[in-house]
């Protein structure tokens, strides 16, 4: 269906004072809560569906996509950027990018960058945390007042998520970082990774990347021998980066580091893999162990509707890294099935991009809905049953491997 609008004594201690600090600025903010929404109610829409413009980014560590669709869902444009990060960019850089796509999207379709989108959804990576989306949405308003008249702003998991689904399950991000997220039946959302390469980004290319350089750096310096020998991974690394000796490769980590194209150097790994070099089959099986436990930590915590649904859990799986799936396969399936955490799993890949879930929310910002084509935005490429698993024999040794 189309075009429907529906006291605590204080003490003296400075951890207490904190708190109060902080139940006082919830209580600050309730206000400013209010009138937002009373705003969203006050956003006068065109009369005819067909006249309605929603936008949605989709924005990762590498590239950004933006999709303007009308009233009935029907997609208009599509246009893409570079990454919309903050916490790599700053917030000043990734609103002048936001505006800058949406300037572009809006040439595409014939209208003026005066008119304001009725509103734009926001599902980026660094996004998903109260305080700076609040400040991404203010600094938009205040320096690019005719982009949107609304804004829904998240991060790129739920945008993902929402592509593909339309309640609950889990969206597992591994391309440049990873990061993954549950969605419960009742709307509550449970985090398990994505706190930045500092942190680990287990599960994703830069994290194959550091652990290869890693490996290499270790097995040289007699620290601790590589798991396999390094003869194909220490030329890629050196052809890669143009150097010829570990200590030229510094600046790339240091000085100069900067995370994506760090990260690329995954692709040489991947083509290790087709070379069947056993360094590189070993690192890409053991990233499939950590995405596999990503799934472990939120499946102990997913309500039982969820995966007693046909089909059991769904995982909407997004990200690069995933088109490795062959080498990662048997190791990610065999590390579910130990854990007895599931009886059913069912792995879900987009065949839309992700703007169109960021799309999604921002029309049910502004209570706007429509019939959304969730099941032509997926394909499933695995599913997995208790009941008929088979171990399948250990290849690379990647058995072996049992994370840290």
């Amino acid at each position: 269906m189309v075009g429907k609008r529906r006291g605590r004594k204080k003490e003296k201690q400075k951890r207490i004072d904190e708190f109060e600090l902080r139940r006082e600025l919830r209580r600050q903010r309730r206000p400013t809560e209010l009138s937002d929404k009373e705003s969203m109610s006050k956003i006068e829409l065109p009369e005819h569906p067909e006249e309605i413009r929603i936008g949605g980014i989709d924005g990762g560590g590498t590239q950004s996509t933006l999709v303007i669709i009308d009233g009935k869902g029907t997609p208009l444009t599509e246009v893409k950027g570079p990454s919309t990060n903050h916490w790599l960019l700053g917030m000043a850089e990734a609103t002048a990018r936001i505006n800058a796509m949406v300037e572009r999207g809006k040439q595409s379709i014939g209208i003026s960058e005066l008119i304001p989108l009725d509103c734009l959804g926001l599902t980026l990576s660094g996004c998903g945390e109260e305080s700076t989306d609040r400040q991404l949405t203010a600094m938009m308003k205040e320096k690019y007042p005719n982009v949107a008249k609304a804004y829904y702003v998240n991060s790129d998991a739920i945008g993902s998520l929402r592509t593909g689904l339309p309640n609950g399950g889990i969206v597992l991000i591994a391309g440049t970082g990873s990061n993954a997220l549950l969605m419960n039946l009742d709307g509550t959302i449970i985090r398990c990774g994505g706190w930045g390469h500092f942190m680990g980004d287990e599960g994703s290319a830069f994290w194959i990347a550091h652990r290869a350089c890693k490996y290499v750096f270790d097995d040289i310096d007699g620290l601790a021998p590589a798991p396999k020998p390094i003869s194909y991974v220490w030329p890629a690394m050196r052809h890669y980066f143009n150097v010829t000796d570990k200590t030229e490769i510094l600046p790339h980590f240091y000085k100069d580091f900067n995370k994506s194209i760090f990260a690329m150097f995954a692709k040489e790994i991947v083509t290790g893999c087709e070379k069947k070099d056993p360094l590189c089959l070993y690192i890409i099986s053991e990233n499939g162990r950590y995405l596999a436990k990503h799934i472990i930590a939120l499946s102990r915590k997913a309500h039982n509707d969820l995966k007693l649904a046909k089909g059991g859990l769904k995982v909407v799986c997004v990200g690069s890294v995933w088109k490795s799936w062959d080498v990662m396969k048997d190791v990610f399936i065999d590390e579910i099935h130990e854990s007895r955490a599931l009886d059913e799993l069912t792995m879900i890949r987009l065949t839309a991009t992700a703007a169109l879930g960021a799309c999604y929310l921002a029309a049910e910002e502004i209570d706007w809905f429509f019939t959304k084509p969730y099941e032509d935005n997926i394909e499933v490429f695995h599913q997995y049953k208790r009941k008929n698993y088979v171990k399948p024999r250990a290849t690379n040794d990647s058995s072996e491997s049992k994370g840290d």
